[in-house]
């Protein structure tokens, strides 16, 4: 690993959005801590990660510290306690991003009413998540303080996604020495997502199995012609489908810098 982007900070201050926008921009994955914990949380049927023991969590510490120990040109990374979790990892280009309360608030107001009050990622409001947040800080790494000092502070209050990503890109540009990584990525990673774009759509499904990895399956969607990965838990009203079949589903950006199938349902006859 030549070099880690590692974006921390409270819930709702943009760091999820800001870390896919990285991704775009360089054509460098995400890894994001908080999605490992969620899926994990709903696997087990849970409200909240928090709710998740410290030997889950100290699991998907070891596990993160296991991508960041790649042989990778670069990796991003993004969780609120990410600062904690790649404390020691050398070359860690560290990025905390914060805002006002009102604007936490009203990104927390959207974020629920974009999910329809399921969003997974999010607690019963921002002060709530905060003081989870905080608890296991306290438990997981035995401080409530920021564990590094980072390279950029933003406020996001009032910024969007691609305008901070691109500061972000401009300042660790300088330190680390990588340069024109969007014109040097490789052919597979410029297309892979080329046409896909979120919102209703429509496919049939290549192939699937509930049962087997990657527990889930492949959509081939109309209107890009792309492959879009469905998990199992994103049926309604099945938990099977056999290829050729038509489904309607929503295309929803996954946390990686990619794209996933959410709310599949079986096409109207």
């Amino acid at each position: 690993m030549q070099d880690i982007i590692a974006i921390y900070g409270s819930t709702c201050s943009l760091k999820t959005e800001v870390a896919q926008q990285l991704s775009r921009l360089t054509g460098f994955k995400v890894t994001n801590r908080g999605e490992l914990a969620t899926t994990r949380a709903k696997f087990l049927r849970l409200a909240t990660a928090g709710q998740l023991s410290i030997e889950e969590h100290r699991r998907i510490d070891a596990e993160t510290l296991r991508m960041a120990a790649r042989d990778e040109r670069l990796m991003i990374f993004e969780s609120s306690l990410m600062d904690a979790v790649l404390r020691d990892v050398p070359r860690v280009f560290w990025v905390r991003l914060y805002a006002d309360d009102a604007t936490r608030n009203a990104r927390w107001t959207r974020r629920k009413e974009d999910g329809g009050g399921r969003t997974r990622q999010l607690g019963e409001s921002v002060s709530a998540r905060d003081a989870e947040d905080a608890k296991l800080r306290s438990m997981l790494y035995a401080s409530t303080a920021g564990a590094v000092t980072p390279a950029i502070e933003i406020d996001t209050s009032g910024q969007k996604a691609p305008d901070v990503a691109a500061r972000i890109w401009a300042a660790f540009e300088k330190t680390s020495g990588i340069q024109n990584v969007v014109t040097n990525k490789p052919e597979m990673d410029k297309s892979a997502a080329r046409g896909i774009n979120p919102g209703p759509a429509s496919g049939v499904v290549r192939r699937f199995s509930a049962k087997q990895s990657p527990f889930g399956g492949y959509i081939a969607d109309d209107r890009s012609g792309k492959e879009i990965y469905v998990h199992k838990s994103a049926l309604k009203g099945a938990s099977e489908l056999a290829p050729g079949t038509r489904v309607e589903f929503q295309i929803v950006e996954d946390g990686f810098g990619g794209f996933k199938a959410t709310n599949v349902t079986l096409a109207a006859a």
